[in-house]
């Protein structure tokens, strides 16, 4: 089978900004089915440095466009044809490239911080060869891979996006969403996925070899064939199937340590001492990436202790001591704190789905030490999803970009909470108490508001 090619790639035309501005404005006026429109046919121009910042180019066709530097920052691209398009050192924050076809891209070193790339395509491609009438699909065509080498992509969208074969080298993909995405075959080294969210990533024969995982999600994730040599797991999520696989089991065994019944006493009881002397003896309980799963500490003291990257899935901490104790990227899932007291915790990046904080204080430590100073709970992009939070004090609560999905906030105090960016899809929050809340950019989409107290609470839709 064949397909056609053209005979020769054309020189690129290059664009002078006015010229860009005149082919931007009749695009945007044929999206708006204006009979003066005109669909934006770039395919193959020189658009280097030009700007585009805020346009829209939805379902243009930009294939093998220069697009180096191009400054592309909150453009909507929906459903735009991009194949083998150049986007080097482009300046991409926020852009909208949903659905689009990205296939061959480079995007080597731009910034795409909070882009959206959901369900786009970004798989290798074979580009025709110059000279060529036609070639089979199986032929030697100019084979390349989409280049995300050292993006700056904090927050970005990719979920279920398709990146089969694709260059991650040293990208920065912190608190990124990749949900049901597919790398297979993809070379990540050393690229930071911290705090990412990979639920369901098809990472089969990826190199991930020296990659940050710290904090990341990886329920689900089909990692069979993949390299992990060097990676930072501390405090990242994975199914026990996955833990036990051959792929993993090497690095969870050197991550992770398990302390014994009478370790985990010791460390209580020198910890209680610590607090009890103001430090002057005893020793202050240090915990960080022990696998506590299951554990009983009920009543425990554990204020100030440092717990962070540690194991707790399903441990009992009901009504535990816990104020400014140090939980960031603690897996916590499914654990019970029911009346525990987490005030001024730092919960940054843990992960609390389907535990039971009903009761609990995360409020603010009040007047601490010689300069009298508040420490508030700090829960920046924690995972709450399906957690119990009914009756939960987390007044002046640090919490954006948390994820209070399918929640229970029932009666909950979030007065003067930072709540930037927070993810309540599904969460029910009758009779919760949002007085002077900052709710810029939260996502409130179908939850019913009728209920809550909300005087003074900013950045509602």
């Amino acid at each position: 089978m064949a397909i056609r090619r053209a005979a020769l790639t054309p020189e690129p035309i290059r664009l002078e900004q006015s010229q860009l501005d005149k082919i931007l404005v009749a695009h945007e006026q044929y999206l708006a089915r204006r009979p003066d429109g005109a669909r934006a046919e770039l395919a193959h121009y020189d658009l280097t440095d030009r700007i585009f910042t805020r346009r829209d180019l939805s379902h243009a066709d930009l294939s093998e466009a220069r697009l180096v530097r191009a400054m592309l920052d909150d453009t909507k691209l929906r459903m735009a044809t991009l194949v083998g398009a150049d986007l080097s050192m482009a300046n991409a924050n926020r852009v909208n490239l949903t659905a689009a076809d990205l296939r061959g891209v480079s995007f080597r070193g731009a910034q795409l911080n909070g882009a959206l790339m959901t369900e786009a395509n970004l798989s290798e491609i074979a580009l025709p060869v110059l000279g060529e009438e036609t070639a089979p699909i199986t032929g030697n065509g100019r084979f390349r891979r989409t280049d995300l080498s050292a993006v700056q992509a904090q927050g970005i969208n990719l979920t279920g996006a398709k990146l089969g074969g694709s260059v991650v080298l040293r990208a920065d993909f912190t608190d990124a969403v990749l949900r049901g995405a597919d790398l297979q075959d993809a070379d990540i080294r050393n690229a930071n996925f911290t705090g990412a969210d990979l639920e369901a990533v098809n990472l089969s024969n990826a190199n991930l070899a020296g990659v940050n995982l710290q904090g990341a999600d990886l329920t689900g994730a089909i990692i069979q064939g993949a390299i992990f040599n060097g990676a930072n797991i501390s405090g990242a999520v994975f199914d026990p199937r996955a833990i036990n696989a051959i792929e993993l089991r090497a690095l969870v065994a050197s991550a992770y340590r398990a302390p014994t019944e009478e370790e985990i006493r010791d460390a209580l009881v020198r910890h209680g001492i610590w607090l009890e002397s103001e430090g002057r003896s005893g020793k202050r309980a240090m915990l960080s990436d022990a696998d506590l799963g299951g554990k009983c500490m009920v009543r425990a003291q554990l204020a100030l202790a440092v717990l962070s990257n540690g194991k707790l899935v399903g441990a009992d901490l009901s009504q535990a001591a816990m104020a400014m104790i140090d939980l960031g990227a603690a897996d916590l899932r499914g654990a019970t704190l029911k009346k525990a007291d987490l005030r001024g915790a730092r919960l940054n990046r843990a992960h609390l789905n389907d535990a039971d904080l009903s009761g609990a204080d995360l409020g603010p430590v009040r007047s601490v030490g010689a300069g009298k100073r508040d420490f508030r709970t700090n829960g920046e992009r924690a995972k709450f999803h399906a957690a119990n939070l009914s009756g939960t004090h987390l007044r002046e609560a640090q919490m954006p970009g948390a994820d209070f999905s399918g929640a229970n906030l029932t009666d909950a105090d979030l007065r003067d909470a930072d709540l930037q960016a927070a993810v309540f899809t599904g969460a029910t929050l009758a009779g919760a108490n949002l007085e002077g809340a900052n709710l810029t950019g939260a996502n409130l989409a179908g939850v019913d508001l009728g209920d809550t107290y909300l005087d003074g609470a900013k950045g509602l839709p």
